[in-house]
């Protein structure tokens, strides 16, 4: 049955088999579905809800954005001959394709085997992680530039970077599309996801098989279980627990990772700028989905990962080092603040912290939010 067409209508006008569209808040997407599914659907928000709104600023968690949309990984290729036209260097490559403000800064060619090129450099942000690999001199004599999603935070204009990838004649040889679910509703949470996918549910947009799926089950660690659709180096689905594998066990963040290979097909250039409309004609329980999520989400998502990684250092701070400080605070007694200033604490962010993307203000608002306190600690 075709689902009528939108109309201001309450629920209780329908029948309950009737289908109907649900309008996803925030996204301007609409779902196709039937009153019964849409009643669930409503309910499920209403439970994952938060009991207040929280702050909607970067210095907390936005509960009104519930999606996220990105590249989570490039990998784009060109001849050695179009790439004389953006100069010989790692540096001049970069800037051609990614803008000379993007904060991505390569390193010198250097004779060390990377994906079958015989030379390579490395790609790092501002802070010095390494977030993506150049490579040379290899594969028919082509330049290999690859970011991972770190480095995919970092590039502020995707329409530009198709644009000069155009003008070299690029090809993309991997692809990662990522929709991070922050409420765990579109598909609902990993076990609803690995049913679906068990009983046959993500079938092809048009025809064909149901692809091989498989599942990676946590057995109830909290580090979040796995559900993968297809084969790598084709076309992959692998949808995860995003927020307990940052270190929340609590969290209901799912992401929904598309990965294309070059392998059998061409990737388009277009899936940089219109990564949505790939993502929902990958799978047809997909298709009507897929919210449209814009940049405004970023933040959001930066701010997601602190949060998450905050409760993973709190966790870690009190398994391993809670009894340890406790006996050097009842030690110290009123100088132990002048001592952990002096002597334990060192001024540079933890691993874990590094790369966040966001600026030293906003990343102490965000765990201030997350710790329960609105205004610095002492030390």
């Amino acid at each position: 049955m075709m689902p009528r067409p939108f109309m201001r209508r309450p629920l209780d006008a329908f029948q309950p088999s009737d289908a109907i569209y649900l309008r996803v808040p925030h996204s301007g997407a609409a779902i196709g579905c039937t009153v019964d599914q849409a009643v669930e659907r409503l309910a499920t928000n209403v439970a994952l809800s938060p009991r207040h709104a929280g702050p909607s600023s970067n210095t907390g968690l936005n509960t009104s954005i519930p999606f996220h949309l990105s590249i989570d990984y490039c990998t784009l290729v060109f001849s050695a001959e179009k790439g004389e036209m953006c100069g010989q260097s790692t540096r001049t490559i970069v800037d051609w394709l990614f803008g000379h403000d993007s904060g991505l800064y390569p390193t010198e060619l250097r004779s060390k085997f990377w994906q079958f090129y015989k030379l390579s450099a490395y790609i790092n942000d501002a802070e010095g992680n390494c977030v993506g690999r150049i490579g040379r001199g290899g594969n028919g004599d082509t330049w290999c530039v690859s970011l991972t999603g770190a480095g995919c935070q970092r590039v502020l204009n995707w329409h530009w970077v198709k644009v000069q990838a155009g003008y070299l004649d690029a090809h993309i040889s991997r692809l990662d599309i990522a929709l991070d679910d922050f409420g765990a509703v579109l598909l609902g949470d990993i076990r609803q996801i690995n049913e679906l996918a068990r009983t046959g549910g993500f079938a092809p947009v048009g025809c064909g098989k149901p692809p091989v799926t498989s599942f990676h089950d946590d057995h109830g660690s909290g580090k979040g279980s796995t559900v993968y659709v297809g084969l790598k180096g084709r076309k992959q689905l692998c949808i995860y627990e995003k927020g307990k594998q940052l270190g929340d066990p609590e969290s209901p963040w799912v992401r929904v990772e598309l990965r294309l290979w070059a392998a059998d097909s061409v990737v388009p250039l277009d899936a940089l700028t219109r990564p949505h409309e790939f993502m929902r004609g990958a799978y047809a329980v997909l298709a009507d989905r897929v919210p449209m999520c814009d940049e405004s989400s970023r933040p959001e998502k930066k701010a997601r990962e602190v949060s998450a990684h905050a409760v993973a250092a709190c966790r870690f701070l009190r398994e391993q080092c809670g009894p340890l400080l406790n006996l050097m605070w009842q030690c110290l007694g009123d100088r132990a603040v002048e001592f952990f200033r002096e002597e334990i604490f060192r001024n540079t962010l933890p691993s874990r912290f590094k790369g966040s993307g966001l600026d030293h203000e906003s990343l102490l608002g965000v765990l201030r939010y997350q710790l329960g306190y609105e205004v610095p600690p002492p030390f």
